[in-house]
């Protein structure tokens, strides 16, 4: 399948952007043996890609500006022409932000595109159209219930799905349905970009795994044993009780 978000493009700056990690990264800011770049660029390869990391490194802001680059309001919501809405033509320092600092290349354009973000998932989902049971209010809902019925019910084959750090709220059973519904969308003509912290996610088959750290350092085409959150929670299945009294006893100090 050829991608709808073919590349993502960073540029360095003076702006806040500059001082991401992930966007230090991707420009080749702080990376061994680029030097001071101010441009880079990686390419989409695979139906599903996953983005990773610690806190704070910057994975949902590159994700936000891929969002609003491809034409998805910077809260979330189903995807929009931009020449067909009027908040479009509004002012957003976010939004000129992201753009200035971000931008991508586009392959054909989706026959549907849905951006979903945990943190404001519940207001921009209020009411979705599906077919064929009408509208859905999604207050009705809890949160896990209302992430499950968008990627179940919502998205569908030949689309463009964006989703920050949709394990909010769900169960370890419910991701793994998830798990197996992102990869039949990508195996179906979809194209997903994820951002998660979730272990059972990243092991999504088939997706490239992208990991971000803070030194400004990217990693790409990482199998799920080798990122930092699958280590993490192994590390600690292994060993329950002493890696919780170490984390105590460290936070007592």
């Amino acid at each position: 399948m050829m991608p709808y978000v073919d590349q993502v493009e960073v540029r360095g700056g003076t702006s806040w952007m500059a001082e991401v990690p992930a966007v230090k990264a991707l420009a080749g800011l702080g990376v061994a043996g680029l030097g001071a770049a101010e441009f880079g660029s990686a390419e989409f390869t695979h139906p599903v890609t996953i983005i990773t990391g610690e806190n704070g490194v910057g994975k949902s802001t590159i994700l936000e500006a891929i969002a609003v680059n491809a034409g998805f309001d910077v809260n979330g919501g189903a995807y929009v022409d931009p020449q067909d809405s009027v908040e479009s033509l509004l002012e957003n320092p976010l939004e000129d932000s992201l753009r200035g600092a971000v931008s991508i290349r586009r392959g054909p354009l989706p026959m549907y595109g849905y951006f979903l973000r945990a943190e404001t998932h519940f207001n921009v989902a209020t009411d979705v159209w599906t077919q064929p049971s009408g509208w859905i209010n999604h207050h009705q809902m809890s949160h896990g219930e209302s992430v499950m019925h968008t990627i179940q019910d919502v998205f569908t084959d030949q689309g463009l799905y964006l989703l920050d750090e949709p394990e909010a709220g769900l169960s370890f059973i419910r991701q793994m349905a998830i798990l197996a519904e992102l990869y039949t969308l990508g195996r179906e003509g979809s194209q997903i970009i994820m951002v998660t912290h979730s272990p059972i996610l990243l092991a999504i088959p088939g997706a490239d795994i992208w990991e971000f750290t803070d030194e400004g350092e990217f990693r790409r085409g990482l199998d799920v044993e080798e990122t930092t959150a699958f280590r993490a929670l192994r590390d600690f299945l292994d060993d329950p009780e002493t890696i919780a009294e170490f984390m105590v006893d460290v936070t007592d100090m």
